[in-house]
């Protein structure tokens, strides 16, 4: 057999796979209806088989194809796929027997069939080289989160995302795959069609896949054990002086602690340590809200956690446990999203800002956006203008993002459903946002004894909006405030006349918080409120943040 007839055998397989619908992608529905009548039209059309192709004659055409369809050449003067190209490839699929001589038997289908193995066979290794590590770490993230898609296989394998307005059209040979976004290489929608085909015909797991990412990260295992032994050695001799002998000069010690965990790139490690220099500078400034019992548990905390940098072995856990200077985010489909609550926050590590809440009613998944600026610089002065422009292109300001509901495409997220304020994403005003259109059962609670089993008594990984919940409170006692402890406090109860208590230390920042409760309290406004529930002293707390009226607007407290 020679190279003329091996080309004829491999072309007239590959043309067994290809349809109108194909051509269609490769071109436009448009050029390929045209070559349909047009070749219909056509009385004789001469060719000639070349080693490496086929040469047409049309008219006063001359065109000429092969299996790489990005090869052709056509004497016309089109820059891009012509009719008469398609034409070519209309023409070899209606006569696929005379031309290429091969028989439509039950094996020979079954072996055009298989071809679609080829796909199986491209490794996740040359998608990673193709793309990047960065594009295929974020196709892991969004595969993890949950695309909406459908796989169709056919002489062609269609995946079609159709939140996104993406249809990629998987061949055999992927270089002649096609995709909606007009890539002629292999662009982020190919490689991730690719990756969801293998793995909805279980040729890959999940887990395999994520491998290829993690598996990567470099850490520094002896380095980082050096730093574990100093954090350890540090903690021990703070333990071992005792509080009431510390003195103040710990404070640029556990400075220097922080570096050396900047330098070891250990970003949870350094905001450990920057934590317990607060609650430090907290008891030396004899501030009322310090308390032993934070402190030493902030200290035991990471004295147990330089232990585990030391021993692990599982990298996804080690990545968890070291985390990341800078939060990575990635695209996520385009999303819903219904603002119900913001709260105005001051850290003790030097920032200050709004945090607003978002529900995704399809998945029952929250999300915030944060907008934060540094106070810890004397010549810094905070900006308090919550009336700037909210982000995203929305056309409102920031200050309305809790009460409105909008659509957000090319968004992106973190690991923890934080929202980046990229530019490249874009966001559409749907309507109000209003708590009865909200799927929040999940998060509703009338039944103060099922919260505390649900949230804090069960041994499910705890995210960092774990304890944000929807109370509705079938009764309020009587309010009080405590004038030597500088204390508000509200006890609230549930149907069954268990109960928790609000309790809201005074400050500058707390009294318009205190007021408005007092004032709601009073006239009974409300008895649905959104915050953040938590234990103290074995005691069931309730932190507001936002309450609702009869329609279900919300009101927030803290802003």
């Amino acid at each position: 057999m020679d190279s003329k007839d091996n080309f004829l055998e491999s072309f007239g397989k590959f043309i067994k796979t290809i349809d109108k619908e194909y051509l269609i992608g490769i071109s436009n529905k448009g050029v390929t209806n045209r070559a349909e009548k047009d070749l219909a039209k056509v009385s004789n059309i001469e060719y000639e088989t070349k080693d490496e192709g086929i040469e047409f004659k049309i008219d006063d055409i001359t065109c000429f194809i092969s299996e790489d369809i990005q090869k052709y050449q056509c004497s016309c003067p089109s820059r891009s796929i012509c009719k008469h190209v398609i034409m070519c490839y209309l023409y070899l699929i209606e006569n696929q027997k005379e031309i290429f001589k091969l028989e439509n038997s039950e094996g020979e289908c079954k072996e055009a069939k298989e071809e679609f193995l080829k796909l199986k066979e491209f490794k996740i290794e040359d998608i990673k080289k193709e793309i990047g590590e960065k594009n295929l770490e974020n196709i892991v993230k969004r595969v993890e989160y949950g695309i909406n898609f459908t796989i169709k296989e056919g002489s062609i394998i269609e995946v079609n995302f159709k939140d996104e307005d993406i249809l990629v059209k998987l061949l055999d040979d992927i270089e002649n795959s096609i995709c909606s976004c007009k890539s002629k290489e292999l662009c982020t929608h190919k490689a991730e069609a690719l990756i969801l085909y293998k793995l909805e015909k279980g040729y890959l797991t999940f887990e395999k896949l994520k491998d290829f990412t993690v598996s990567e990260m470099l850490f520094n295992r002896e380095e980082m054990k050096k730093a574990a032994v100093k954090l350890r050695q540090n903690i021990e001799d703070i333990f071992i002086t005792g509080l009431s002998r510390t003195p103040v000069t710990v404070l640029d010690k556990l400075n220097s602690i922080a570096v050396i965990c900047h330098n070891y790139e250990l970003p949870n490690f350094e905001k450990s340590i920057r934590d317990i220099r607060a609650e430090f500078l907290l008891y030396f400034n004899k501030n009322a809200s310090f308390t032993a019992k934070n402190l030493l548990n902030k200290l035991t905390n990471i004295y147990t956690r330089t232990t585990a940098l030391e021993n692990i072995e599982d990298l996804n856990k080690l990545g968890s446990l070291v985390g990341e200077f800078k939060s990575s985010y990635y695209e996520i489909p385009p999303i819903e999203l219904c603002g119900f609550g913001a709260e105005k926050w001051k850290s003790k590590s030097g920032y200050e800002g709004i945090t607003y809440y978002f529900l995704e009613n399809k998945r029952k998944q929250i999300y915030t956006y944060t907008h934060a600026l540094p106070t810890y610089y004397d010549n810094v002065k905070v900006r308090r203008n919550f009336n700037e422009a909210a982000p995203w292109e929305l056309n409102c300001g920031v200050q309305e993002l809790s009460k409105i509901t909008f659509k957000l495409v090319h968004g992106k997220v973190n690991s923890r459903n934080r929202i980046s304020s990229s530019s490249e994403s874009k966001g559409t005003i749907i309507d109000k946002s209003y708590f009865t259109k909200l799927n929040a059962e999940k998060f509703t609670y009338d039944n103060w004894q099922q919260l505390l089993e649900k949230i804090f008594l069960n041994d499910n990984e705890k995210n960092e909006n774990y304890n944000l919940v929807f109370l509705n409170i079938n009764e309020f006692g009587e309010p009080n405030f405590d004038n030597v402890t500088q204390e508000f406090s509200l006890p609230i109860y549930d149907k069954e006349n268990n109960l928790c208590k609000i309790l809201v230390k005074f400050s500058s920042e707390s009294k318009n918080l205190i007021r408005t409760l007092e004032r709601l309290v009073k006239y009974k406004k409300t008895h649905l409120f959104m915050g953040r529930v938590y234990i103290d002293k074995e005691k069931l707390m309730f932190y507001p943040i936002s309450y609702y009226d009869d329609a279900g607007e919300v009101e927030n407290l803290t802003v």
